[in-house]
This record gives structure tokens, C-alpha cells and sequence, in this order.
């Protein structure tokens, strides 16, 4: 998921994984709907904005100043959104295992 059209990353584990601490429903709402809103709503700023669109997530959001105001909030809530969760689900694991 480096450029557009972005996609919604496959978990590293399965939606279960994670319990008794974190269950099976939960992980999959927040991922499947919540996380892909993000993603959704990215793609849909760079859809009016082609000259974004061979840009990195990472270059988006650390040169933030550099994209048209209009598409800049956007960007940061969204654009942030997909990599703070790609973040959150690479840094945890199963209970015991860490």
C-alpha cells in the first residue's frame, strides 16, 4: 500500500488472535470498517487531486505544507488514520508472546 489507489492492509494475524484481550467482533469491526473508512476517504481526497497521486502515504504526511489547502486536512486525518492503524496492528501480539 505504498500509492494510490491505497488498500486496506491484511492483519499479520487472524481476527481472533488476539483474545481474551481484544475479541474477535471488535477486531473486525475496526478493522474492516473503521480502518478501511480511513482508507476510503483518503482515496476519495486524491481522486480530485491526480498530481498526489504517485506519492508515498509517508511523503503525503510529512509534507503535509506541500499539498493544496483543500486537500490538507483531509490528508492529515485521513492519510494519518490508515498509518497510525497499519502501526497499531503491526505492534501487537498475541497475550504471552511478546
Amino acid at each position: 500500500m505504498n500509492k494510490y489507489p491505497f488498500t486496506l492492509e491484511k492483519l499479520p494475524y487472524a481476527y481472533d488472535a488476539l483474545e481474551p484481550i481484544i475479541d474477535q467482533t471488535t477486531m473486525l469491526l475496526h478493522h474492516t470498517k473503521h480502518h478501511q473508512s480511513y482508507v476510503n476517504n483518503l482515496n476519495g481526497v486524491l481522486e480530485k487531486h491526480p498530481e498526489l497521486q504517485n506519492r508515498s502515504l509517508e511523503d503525503l504526511l510529512t509534507n503535509i505544507d506541500s499539498l493544496p489547502l483543500s486537500a490538507q486536512t483531509a490528508v492529515r486525518n485521513n492519510g494519518g488514520g490508515v498509518f497510525n492503524h497499519n502501526l497499531f496492528w503491526q505492534s501487537m501480539t498475541k497475550p504471552n508472546t511478546s
